[in-house]
């Protein structure tokens, strides 16, 4: 009988486990990048119209930039969406510290606050609604500017809003993702408020902003907003994002910080000025850190 050759296998287990080593190669430098990447606090980027300046990002996500040499610290607090009810208005002009109020137009007391407001001798200005990237699925309210008016609406409702806010300092935008971002409807109504002697703070609702471009274009004042202080309303991350503010204050010499009408900020804020103090801090009228 003849014995037939068996046929050898080849053998696989090399390219086994290249492929293994291949893989947890390839694992562990993805699990690397990540964790650099999300410990990082600090990124340098090129902001819209500005030379290279180093932003500071906070652990939180949050964004501080350096404006310019001070030698003190100061910081100005901004609380938007005011006009919806009297007792936050009341709560914030009460407080012994310059808290610049954002006063919603054709709200139920949008005037009576800008007149109480007026009477104490405290700066606030016009939050101005505008168009944002998903109307009108999402509504800015009433007198929001929109990027189909013309020329002359636009200029027409910023005179009725201004109306209903009296007396007003400056303005900053009320969302306005799209309306930011169109270079020809943002100078019509930039030009105006400089014919007003007003002031512009972006609140820095989209990225590719034009506010700093069209303010520096035609000459108005204008800054810019550094830090939201709470988004999920809640008392102690607000009371922690304001306590982060003063721990890194080597980071920064002038913050404009933007919180909301919630009685967990108002409260976080009222916890936090005698730390503001303690610590050499200036809080200051938001027109103060305008250029």
């Amino acid at each position: 009988m003849v014995k037939r050759k068996r046929k050898k296998k080849k053998k696989s287990f090399p390219l086994i486990w290249t492929g293994i080593v291949i893989l947890l190669i390839v694992t562990v430098s993805l699990v690397y990048l990540f964790y650099r990447e999300s410990g990082r606090e600090t990124v340098k980027e090129i902001l819209p119209g500005k030379k290279k300046i180093k932003r500071q990002r906070t652990v939180d996500g949050f964004d501080k930039r350096i404006r310019h040499s001070t030698d003190k610290h100061k910081i100005a607090i901004v609380i938007d969406d005011i006009g919806y009810d009297l007792w936050s208005a009341n709560e914030l002009l009460g407080m012994d510290v310059p808290i610049t109020l954002s006063i919603l137009p054709h709200c139920p007391y949008s005037t009576e606050v800008a007149e109480r407001a007026h009477r104490a001798g405290r700066e606030f200005i016009l939050h101005l609604p505008m168009e944002p990237s998903d109307y009108p699925e999402k509504n800015p309210g009433k007198g929001a500017l929109l990027t189909c008016m013309s020329n002359n609406e636009l200029r027409h409702r910023l005179e009725e809003n201004l109306k209903s806010v009296p007396h007003v300092s400056g303005v900053n935008n009320h969302m306005g993702s799209r309306f930011m971002a169109d270079e020809k409807k943002l100078e019509v109504v930039m030009k105006k408020l400089k014919e007003k002697n007003l002031f512009f703070v972006d609140s820095y609702t989209i990225r590719n902003t034009k506010g700093q471009k069209i303010a520096k274009k035609i000459g108005l004042k204008f800054a810019g907003r550094d830090i939201f202080i709470d988004n999920n309303s809640d008392f102690t991350d607000t009371l922690g994002t304001l306590e982060k503010t003063i721990d890194r204050r080597d980071h920064w010499q002038t913050l404009i910080i933007i919180g909301h009408p919630y009685k967990s900020t108002i409260l976080a804020i009222k916890e936090a000025i005698p730390q503001f103090k303690a610590k050499g801090i200036e809080i200051v009228p938001l027109s103060d850190l305008t250029e």
